[in-house]
């Protein structure tokens, strides 16, 4: 009966072992999921998933900007650029909130606290869309 006991705790033992790295595995294949749909094709392909991710040649009144102002589709202004911050507010390491509460306005002053490190401010573009502009520069 013994052998049997060893046995039945090393299963134990590789179960336990197999369940801990499943869940602390889900988190890095989520990201890596994110960050291959981003990619949006082959390299080199230039595609460009949805309007943000970097293609940031619109341009966007703050009328405009306003009205992305939920969770599920949620703009900032930071420095007179537009950025599209949908895909990203649930990984927003400060919360949701942290984000809602500039959602659809300027975010300058927020985003530019203490509490972003300096790499942040590198990793924003990626959810560039475009500029802001007054209403009579974008009829021209």
């Amino acid at each position: 009966a013994a052998p049997t006991r060893v046995m039945s705790d090393q299963n134990t033992l590789a179960l336990t072992f197999l369940v801990v790295a499943l869940v602390l595995a889900l988190p890095v294949l989520k990201f890596l999921g994110k960050q291959l749909g981003q990619l949006g094709g082959a390299p080199g392909s230039g595609t460009v998933v949805g309007t943000s991710y970097g293609g940031g040649d619109g341009l966007f009144t703050l009328a405009e900007v306003s009205k992305h102002n939920t969770s599920s589709d949620v703009w900032v202004v930071i420095k007179h650029k537009v950025y599209d911050l949908s895909e990203f507010i649930d990984e927003h390491p400060g919360g949701v909130q942290a984000i809602m509460k500039r959602a659809g306005s300027d975010a300058t002053t927020g985003f530019f606290g203490p509490q972003h490190p300096s790499r942040v401010h590198d990793m924003i573009d990626e959810y560039l869309i475009g500029k802001l502009v007054l209403e009579t520069e974008k009829d021209e």
